[in-house]
């Protein structure tokens, strides 16, 4: 009886509760992220906002408009509406929209978010192939069609699009189906995909990234309008604080200047252990810049996967 008592103390809420130990992990992960994207809190402030949602009649936040973003924008998975795009080229391609040549597959890298008609939004991961020369998307959120883990879709160097087929559901689909893809811009496409005698599906893309989630202007979209409401209530969608980080994250992953900082890094051990030298072994300055070249080398390689 004693063993059991204690197996079943932590549940009472006994003083045993402090020596169980939180689970560290992803606070959400894409399946999260997704359930929180179809949850009642999303639902609320469609709801409630509909009038600013939807862009019609006036233009007033009511109180209850204003709660539900606000309880939509304290969600615990709000930050993680944006996922890392640490596939995109360092520095961006020049995009020519209705093509997919090499420049523009591998500007696409990167996570997204797609509205299929089988499941609704689902995360995928678009990444090239450079021998190949072929961008593939495998679902990071699944469906009864694609489970999460395999490839949704491929476009080849010319351009050539193919789909997993959705004619069998909760089997393995060998089938593909033919596609076209049509590049807006960097964060927008979409893939039009021919069924037969049943016409054409499109499926849409944004890149999941906060702001263009929000400002998607997709009627599909489970955020469609957030920004809207959003802005006419008052509150920001993002973070003072977080757009400073992602902007200086932008600057030192996305731009020339990255291709310049890398090569620095390269050279950094060369240059710190001269200016050691130098110095006789009691460079102070030395040091203080050898710790900020390890904290720019640590996020660099952080964001680009080489350190999980």
């Amino acid at each position: 009886m004693w063993p059991t008592l204690l197996f079943a103390a932590p549940c009472l809420g006994s003083p045993m509760d402090g020596f169980l130990r939180p689970v560290f992990g992803s606070a959400c992960l894409p399946l999260d992220v997704r359930s929180f994207l179809t949850s009642d809190i999303r639902e609320a402030v469609t709801q409630q906002c509909a009038s600013l949602v939807e862009g019609r009649g006036t233009r007033v936040c009511s109180a209850e408009c204003r709660d539900a973003v606000l309880a939509f924008r304290g969600h615990r998975c709000y930050s993680h509406l944006s996922q890392s795009q640490r596939l995109q080229p360092r520095t961006a391609a020049p995009l020519h929209p209705r093509a997919a040549n090499s420049k523009t597959l591998a500007a696409l890298q990167g996570i997204w978010y797609g509205l299929y008609p089988a499941s609704g939004i689902d995360l995928v991961e678009a990444r090239l192939d450079a021998a190949a020369g072929t961008l593939s998307a495998t679902k990071l959120t699944g469906n009864e069609f694609v489970r999460a883990g395999r490839v949704s879709w491929e476009v080849g160097p010319g351009g050539g699009c193919k789909m997993v087929s959705s004619m069998w559901q909760n089997a393995y689909t060998p089938r593909w189906d033919g596609c076209a893809v049509e590049v807006a811009d960097a964060d927008h496409m979409s893939i039009t995909l021919h069924t037969g005698d049943e016409g054409e599906q499109k499926l849409a893309f944004v890149r999941a990234v906060l702001p263009e989630l929000l400002r998607w202007d997709n009627p599909s979209s489970p955020s469609h309008g957030f920004h809207r409401a959003m802005a006419i209530c008052g509150v920001d969608p993002e973070d003072a604080s977080t757009s400073a980080v992602e902007a200086l994250l932008e600057v030192l992953h996305h731009t020339q200047g990255t291709v310049l900082l890398d090569q620095l890094l390269l050279l950094a051990p060369l240059l710190l252990l001269g200016s050691w030298q130098a110095g006789g072994g009691h460079g102070s300055a030395t040091l203080l810049l050898g710790g900020a070249v390890l904290l720019v080398l640590f996020v660099r390689l952080t964001y680009l996967g080489v350190l999980q």
